[in-house]
């Protein structure tokens, strides 16, 4: 079921609902906001409600004298009874979430960021009808609590902002349970948030982390699980080029199902991991002075079952193709990062991952499978989509399959032909008509439009569910073949386009059109 929902919209610069404002403007103030007002009649049903950040703008250039890191910045908001909570921060706080992340420097002018990921919402619990809503900046290098949230070197200044903020009621079962994981990379705060670090700092251990304490509203009610990562920032780490930029986000600890993610280069067989997905990835810039953040980053959830309240949880640090730890050593303190995670029970839409790229291919056939010598075209050999849908596959005859994600390599992205068209085959796809080279219907499916980057560097993107396409259950093995054509004809690549880290999302098509549709708004929460 879909639900009725409340916004506010909230900005610094308002004269009709002014804030208090610090001088710096890191540290504001809206008070005595009406819940009621805002919410509505929900106010009275419900007792858990979910707060969802639909856009967010920064206005105008910063003052800055303590180094462009300073500008690599998080909004946290406090203010209301938050629930289902893991912040890595000083004193581990439960009083703040980092609900927006930028990169504000004194030639960034006007910046906006337009939150498409459903997934991310941060749960609270009803207290009193007027609340006074508290907004403070950090930057990736703050080591502190909550004391020196907002607290900024005298001398730098920040700019107007403008949230955009969405109520909507957390439903038991139904809709918007969810918890937040807010991973930290700086490792001067490993003892107070209970985890050891590898001394190249690309391995972050968490033993005995409490995944009941983290979810404790909804744990116990449900069986399966998603992890999502939804943002992430970072400072400079020095001058890393091509791909040494490239930094995946590997996970494991958590009972993962559904999952299959290409690990390995060797040409006797694909290889693979069911245990160890890539969640995400994040990308550095070329210098030490430059710096990352990305918040529309909708990438696809991986699905995971409960097993156990406390576990060994883990994140590493991974090479552009998954094969090798991230390729760049760090110094200093670095790295500094902010990275968002969501969980959140499934409801019904079970899901499964599919994580490939071509690296290992060559224009010579093998067990693994054959790439063209532009990179154009790949074919990976014997995907056992069995293995990949586990738990789904003997339940349905049809199943959607939908592009959640991309990480380009450096040889990718070009100016010409950044963006593509993006083809598959080696499925028994349903109703696929595409009027690019004949108006005819074809077994080649048309996913999209998708993009590398134009800028000659590595990037990443996510799409939630707007690229799909579906096939028929078939046999188990499927040799599946990605091409890329250009938006122009006759448009020759002048790059690799295809050398990619590709992330697919699969779930099961209902036959019946009713339990088709309350699918449907499932996987949209």
């Amino acid at each position: 079921m879909l639900s009725q929902s409340g916004s506010l919209i909230l900005s610094t610069s308002s004269t009709t609902n002014p804030c208090t404002i610090n001088a710096q403007k890191t540290d504001f103030t809206f008070s005595n906001i009406n819940m009621r007002n805002v919410v509505g009649e929900m106010w009275d049903k419900y007792d858990v409600f979910a707060m969802k950040v639909v856009s967010s703008s920064i206005a105008g250039t910063i003052t800055q004298i303590s180094g462009s890191t300073t500008g690599v910045i998080c909004y946290n908001m406090a203010g209301l009874t938050w629930e289902n909570l893991h912040y890595d921060t000083a004193y581990m706080s439960q009083q703040y979430v980092p609900i927006v992340v930028y990169n504000a420097q004194p030639t960034s002018n006007n910046q906006n960021n337009v939150i498409s990921n459903t997934g991310q919402s941060y749960n609270f619990r009803k207290s009193g009808d007027l609340v006074n809503l508290n907004f403070t900046i950090t930057n990736v290098s703050n080591t502190g609590g909550p004391s020196t949230f907002g607290v900024i070197t005298a001398g730098n200044s920040f700019n107007d902002v403008t949230f955009h903020l969405v109520f909507e009621p957390v439903i038991p079962g139904e809709m918007n349970e969810c918890a937040f994981f807010g991973f930290n990379t700086i490792s001067t705060i490993n003892t107070q948030v209970g985890r050891t670090v590898s001394t190249d700092r690309k391995e972050y251990n968490y033993p005995a982390f409490d995944m009941r304490r983290l979810c404790r509203n909804f744990w116990d009610k449900h069986e399966d699980f998603e992890i999502q990562m939804a943002f992430y920032n970072n400072a400079g780490i020095g001058t890393p080029g091509g791909n040494a930029r490239v930094c995946q986000i590997q996970i494991n600890g958590l009972n993962f199902v559904n999952s299959v993610t290409k690990n390995s280069n060797g040409t006797e067989r694909l290889g693979s991991t069911t245990e160890n997905p890539i969640v995400g990835a994040m990308c550095f810039a070329n210098t030490a002075s430059a710096h990352q953040a990305q918040m529309n980053y909708p990438v696809g959830p991986i699905q995971f079952k409960r097993d156990g309240d406390n576990v060994n949880l883990t994140f590493n640090l991974k090479n552009h193709d998954n094969t090798a730890a991230f390729a760049f050593s760090f110094s200093g303190i670095n790295p500094t990062s902010t990275i968002g995670f969501f969980i959140k029970p499934i409801y019904k839409v079970e899901k499964a991952t599919l994580y490939i790229n071509p690296s290992g291919l060559t224009t010579s056939q093998t067990n693994l499978g054959i790439a063209n010598l532009t990179f154009t075209q790949f074919t990976l050999s014997n995907i056992d989509m069995r293995q990949v849908c586990r738990s789904i596959w003997n339940k349905y005859k049809k199943f959607n399959i939908f592009l959640t994600g991309i990480t380009s390599f450096g040889a990718a992205s070009q100016t010409t032909n950044g963006s593509f068209i993006l083809q598959m085959e080696g499925f028994n796809f349903i109703n696929q008509t595409a009027w690019i080279t004949s108006p005819n219907q074809t077994q080649t499916a048309t996913l999209g439009t998708v993009s590398a980057g134009l800028s000659g560097a590595p990037s990443t993107f996510g799409w939630q569910s707007g690229i799909v396409t579906t096939f028929y259950k078939t046999q188990d093995l499927v040799n599946l073949t990605l091409k890329a054509l250009p938006l122009a004809p006759g448009t020759v690549f002048t790059n690799t386009p295809l050398t990619v880290n590709f992330t697919f999302t699969i779930v099961g098509v209902p036959e019946d059109e009713e339990q088709a549709k309350e699918l449907k708004q499932n996987w949209m929460r």
